[in-house]
């Protein structure tokens, strides 16, 4: 399924809740309008770089359906905002909601902000798609019959990649070291991926927790040469990744 395709059943599916929950007569009388979509992730900050891609993916989507003739013969409108952090994200989800009166919302990179998005959703009885979210959570215990994901989450990648990893004799006996992004999604991928570690032979050395837009891992590394560990697993996200490397 192409992003365009998505888009289109996902603005159908907001339209379709909408006639649940607002009554048949009320879509018949809002027929011309356009059909608002909103789109939440951070464009700013240490997830920025990654929210900005989503984003120009996403308008582009949406104008190729909208050149398309739309979905249901309206138009799609996009209404984007930056959900730079958590509190932020809370704030616009509201706003796009209560406000804006979208039919759906969509987006988001940051697991916390996305946890959040998906309580207001749930609140609300409006469809959230978190297409960039890993954290293990959101599919499980804070996860909501408003909510779907079209983004693997965090066992996923790890069992994929631990999967090779067995395969060529990397864990069993081989000496580990984390960094750890401190917020919701690094705690969640470093509980499943020490976890699977541990569980076939591998031995983990240490774990430091990193506050997000770090820019100065000198201490981490000194950490880290003193612990001579075989392999260094980061569980970093954004620019702080390519910034620690």
């Amino acid at each position: 399924m192409t992003r365009r395709d998505a888009l289109k059943k996902t603005a159908a599916i907001g339209v379709a809740a909408a006639a649940g929950s607002l009554g048949f007569p009320a879509i018949v009388r809002a027929q011309a309008d356009t059909i608002k979509i909103g789109h939440l992730t951070p464009r700013t900050g240490f997830l920025g770089q990654l929210g900005q891609y989503g984003l120009r993916a996403t308008t582009l989507a949406i104008d190729e359906v909208n050149a398309s003739g739309g979905v249901l013969g309206r138009k799609v409108d996009l209404l984007a905002e930056d959900s730079v952090n958590p509190a932020t994200a809370v704030t616009k989800a509201q706003k796009l909601i209560e406000r804006d009166k979208v039919v759906c919302l969509l987006g988001e990179i940051n697991s916390a902000s996305a946890l959040a998005i998906g309580e207001q959703a749930g609140k609300a009885r409006i469809v959230y798609i978190n297409t960039g979210a890993n954290s293990d959570a959101l599919r499980g215990a804070n996860c909501n019959r408003y909510m779907f994901h079209v983004e693997g989450c965090n066992t996923m990648y790890t069992k994929t990649i631990g999967t090779w990893q067995k395969q060529q004799n990397l864990i069993k006996g081989a000496k580990w070291y984390f960094l750890t992004a401190d917020y919701a999604f690094g705690h969640d991928l470093y509980k499943v991926s020490s976890r699977f570690l541990q569980e076939n032979g591998g031995v983990i050395l240490g774990n430091d927790l990193v506050p997000t837009n770090s820019t100065d891992y000198s201490a981490y590394i000194l950490k880290i040469r003193n612990a001579k560990p075989d392999f260094v697993y980061i569980c970093l996200a954004g620019v702080d990744q390519t910034t620690f490397l």
